[in-house]
């Protein structure tokens, strides 16, 4: 798969730059003083979020990112120049994990964000530095101070509003679509989605916007690694909401789909179920017997109402339903 969102890269800092031994050495003046300029700092390394930075891909080619090392000190007490810093651009969403303690050094929520993963080292000293009253001619410098070297792992969970989830074909990718101007790859077999898709809903009346994360499919098993699942069961942690999109069929058929994707999460992280959920059933088009739309709408109603979840019917495919969703995920967003 293209899409990567889990990286191990080692960072370093620059060195510093040593500080110079060096003698005024000019006409008539036979015997100047120590001279020796210091030596220039290392670069630090920065990560910084960037929108416009989509995967983790390109970090998979090249594992090993250092910084530039501070110039060394010379004569005339002139500083050696600092070594520039190393900008890592990443998606916004990343988090920073120590490989040793795999603890989150930080997490890069917002665009422009940055962290200084290893600071340069300072630069060494010149002989000038150490002239006194009791050493006149210092003949020794300091060595720069070494960078820092850190192994860390990139962690990529996508931001959005709102994260649509549910098991394969039930039509997420044509439902983000139709809320935003995002163009997905859409096919009837399972899968088609490998990747999360982001998609933005604008009201043009207000200007507001909300972000949409489409979750590739979760099925049972996915918390144990089956299918895609567990590879971007993450992806949801950050989403304010959570979309349930379950295929119209029999009423105890839309109510197991709904609890085997509420196991699965649960399996992975039981906080994810503490969001703000809606439950909305698609295709509806494909039920003709009004009679039995009502039955099925009723049975459905009646179970989630019990849990205090919030329930829909629409047609992704046709339009229907989609400007009463748009108003009531605008109104959960803002809750």
């Amino acid at each position: 798969m293209k899409f990567i969102d889990n990286v191990l890269i080692t960072v370093v800092s620059g060195n510093g730059g040593k500080g110079a031994v060096s003698f005024r050495r000019e006409r008539f003046i036979p015997k100047g003083g120590p001279d020796g300029g210091e030596g220039g700092d290392g670069g630090d390394a920065i990560i910084t979020a960037d929108h416009n930075v989509l995967s983790l891909l390109d970090f998979r080619y090249k594992p090993k990112y250092p910084a530039e090392n501070g110039k060394n000190g010379q004569g005339a007490n002139k500083k050696g120049r600092n070594g520039r810093a190393l900008n890592i651009k990443v998606p916004v969403g990343t988090s920073i994990i120590d490989f040793e303690t795999k603890e989150i050094i930080a997490d890069l929520t917002k665009d422009h964000e940055q962290f200084i993963i290893c600071k340069g080292g300072r630069g060494g000293k010149g002989n000038a530095f150490f002239k006194s009253s009791t050493n006149r001619r210092p003949r020794f410098s300091q060595p720069g101070m070494p960078g820092e070297t850190k192994k860390i792992y990139l962690v990529l969970k996508s931001i959005g509003d709102i994260g649509i989830i549910g098991l394969p074909n039930a039509g997420k990718s044509t439902l983000i679509s139709k809320l935003s101007q995002s163009h997905p790859e859409i096919s009837s077999y399972p899968f088609t989605t490998k990747s999360p898709n982001l998609g933005v809903s604008v009201d043009e009346e207000t200007g507001k916007s909300f972000v949409i994360v489409d979750i590739p499919g979760i099925m049972e098993g996915a918390s144990n690694g089956y299918g895609l699942g567990l590879i971007f069961l993450k992806h949801i942690e950050r989403a304010k909401i959570l979309l349930h999109l379950i295929e119209i069929g029999k009423p105890d058929e839309i109510i197991n789909k709904f609890n085997t994707v509420i196991s699965e999460i649960n399996k992975f992280n039981s906080d994810i179920l503490t969001k703000k959920q809606i439950v909305v059933v698609n295709k509806i088009d494909t039920i003709k017997n009004k009679k039995e739309y009502a039955g099925i709408k009723n049975k459905v109603s009646e179970h989630l109402k019990s849990l205090d979840i919030e329930l829909l019917f629409i047609s992704a495919a046709e339009g229907s339903g989609i400007d009463e969703l748009k108003e009531k995920l605008k109104l959960l967003v803002d809750y």
